[in-house]
């Protein structure tokens, strides 16, 4: 009980069931039925006897026609609880590096409650009780729908609408005065209730959404399967799903990767580029030139860094951890240095090297990183 969700549910969900509810107009008529004047009627959120004391001026003259609501009861709702569920993730696109990017954000399963209001109907006459309840009455049989929106805290791009019912429970009680003082004015109470079917939401996570940075799929070969036997016919993905068949030790493993995966590197070398393919031996006379690296998943690249174990070859050494790869460090390089051209293809500016030794360009993103050694380029400084 450490967190302390708060997204203001109660609140809204009562905002918009006064709103639905508190544009009654009364009309006072003469005894032809000719109506002669409008009242707007007052809704409070109040019990009914802080309201019977609120409303009494100085000279004890009630101020009615008046409504009152307030909440009784909240319980959780069985009936809409079929699992414990984690909640469901919603799906967006954003704008990241100048690429559009996907992700998703989690929301958490929020917990079904029933909220009891009371209303408590407060008149003089006769005729604006009747009138108020001709207000509801033909449109809550048996209920209404409020709309209120998913909390902002989940940080969807959005309003989520979310809609819940107002359930009327189609009784009313009416209560007369039948001993009052002779100076006190008559007053007509009607009370009635309504369940709203709502929600509660937990915490937002700390992670709002997670990304998929890695797929392994194993595929077995199978055996005793095919036309043959009680297979007979049965030779199709939905058939075999059906059945419980022997798996061969013969099996091949297929992994997707949203880390950076190399793949060539060109070089413009006095203005003339070619291809490197194993080693690339940067001279004095050619520090500094253009590079152009080619692969996958460039397109989310966060930063790349010059590696090398020379410990002088560069300053500002900069450690990077990942969660499924190793640790890197290097120095980073700025991002005037490299600009991507294609989603496989960036264009880098080699900084000038003060130092001899071999390096590596080491490409990174959220996922992971690759490098130069590991695509098979050596690279080195003389």
């Amino acid at each position: 009980m450490i967190k302390r969700p708060f997204y203001f549910e109660l609140k809204d969900m009562l905002i918009q069931f006064v709103a639905a509810f508190d544009d009654v107009v009364i009309g006072r008529f003469d005894k032809n039925r000719v109506e002669k004047s409008k009242i707007n009627v007052r809704y409070v959120y109040s019990p009914k006897e802080k309201v019977l004391f609120d409303i009494v001026n100085k000279a004890q003259n009630l101020t009615l026609p008046v409504i009152a609501v307030n909440i009784t009861t909240i319980s959780r709702d069985e009936t809409r609880v079929f699992n414990k569920l984690e909640g469901f993730y919603h799906s967006e696109t954003t704008n990241y590096n100048k690429q559009d990017v996907k992700y998703t954000r989690q929301v958490g399963m929020p917990v079904p409650v029933n909220i009891t209001v009371n209303m408590s109907i407060l008149t003089e006459y006769q005729t604006d009780m009747d009138q108020i309840l001709s207000n509801f009455i033909p449109y809550s049989n048996p209920y209404i729908i409020i709309s209120w929106k998913l909390p902002e805290e989940f940080g969807i791009g959005y309003i989520q609408e979310i809609r819940s019912e107002v359930l009327w429970n189609g009784n009313i009680s009416l209560d007369y005065p039948l001993e009052q003082a002779a100076n006190t004015k008559p007053r007509i109470n009607a009370e009635t209730s309504f369940t709203i079917k709502g929600w509660l939401f937990p915490d937002v996570p700390n992670d709002p959404y997670k990304n998929i940075f890695f797929i392994n799929s194993n595929f077995y070969a199978v055996t005793g399967f095919g036309n043959t036997g009680k297979f007979t016919g049965y030779d199709e993905y939905n058939s075999l799903s059906a059945y419980n068949v022997a798996l061969s030790s013969n099996s091949e493993t297929i992994s997707i990767s949203a880390a950076p995966q190399l793949s060539y590197l060109y070089f413009a070398f006095l203005n003339n580029p070619y291809a490197v393919e194993n080693n690339l031996t940067i001279t004095k006379n050619n520090s500094g030139g253009l590079i152009t690296l080619q692969g996958k998943m460039l397109q989310y690249t966060t930063s790349i860094l010059l590696s090398s174990n020379v410990t002088n070859f560069y300053q500002n050494l900069t450690s990077l951890q990942f969660a499924h790869y190793p640790t890197v460090s290097g120095y980073i390089l700025p991002t005037t240095n490299y600009n991507l051209l294609t989603p496989n293809i960036i264009s880098l500016t080699l900084p000038a090297l003060t130092a001899n030794g071999n390096f590596d360009i080491v490409v990174i993103n959220q996922a992971g990183w690759d490098s130069t050694k590991n695509a098979g380029i050596q690279l080195s400084k003389q």
